[in-house]
């Protein structure tokens, strides 16, 4: 089986990002009302941000994520720090390759980019798997009652990955 990451650069991939997220809502299990929650989706495209979509050799797509330039507490003028909007595999496509091959995309995609990004933030779920998998390479920055904030610097990721370089050949 085969999957690849690519950027949406097309309104019609925009569209297949927003349709895959929306079909696996429930499991994404955001801890928002839902129009919070969408907006965290479509946030990427309508800042004219990034989004990214996960096909198979079938061309469905199996997975997606996406962020932005900046936080919320920094007026989003800090632009070196890139948030994490939301990331998804399908359960059928849910393995160490592909979630690593995730993150690679991400990091080579924002070391291409003119600006300067040094720092990526994002929240999960405050289950025990997403701790473990995320503490292996991130920070925990907070917790709170159902989310988990983690920050990294982009330098120690992409260090992180180095180290699975043959896999992700």
């Amino acid at each position: 089986m085969y999957e690849a990451f690519s950027v949406c650069a097309t309104e019609m991939y925009q569209r297949k990002y927003i349709d895959f997220l929306l079909t696996h809502y429930e499991g994404l299990r955001l801890p928002f009302p839902f129009p919070v929650a969408f907006g965290f989706i479509a946030s990427p495209i309508l800042m004219a941000n990034e989004c990214f979509l996960c096909l198979d050799d079938d061309g469905e797509a199996v997975g997606a994520f996406s962020y932005i330039h900046g936080t919320g507490e920094g007026n989003y003028e800090d632009r070196h720090i890139v948030q994490l909007q939301v990331a998804y595999l399908a359960e059928t496509h849910r393995c160490t390759t592909l979630f690593l091959q995730g993150l690679y995309t991400l990091v080579e995609h924002l070391n291409e980019l003119g600006e300067e990004v040094s720092e990526l933030v994002f929240w999960t779920g405050t289950d025990d798997y997403t701790t473990r998998l995320f503490g292996k390479f991130a920070e925990r920055t907070s917790i709170g009652e159902s989310v988990v904030g983690y920050r990294v610097a982009l330098d120690k990721l992409s260090s992180y990955l180095a180290r699975f370089k043959r896999r992700l050949s």
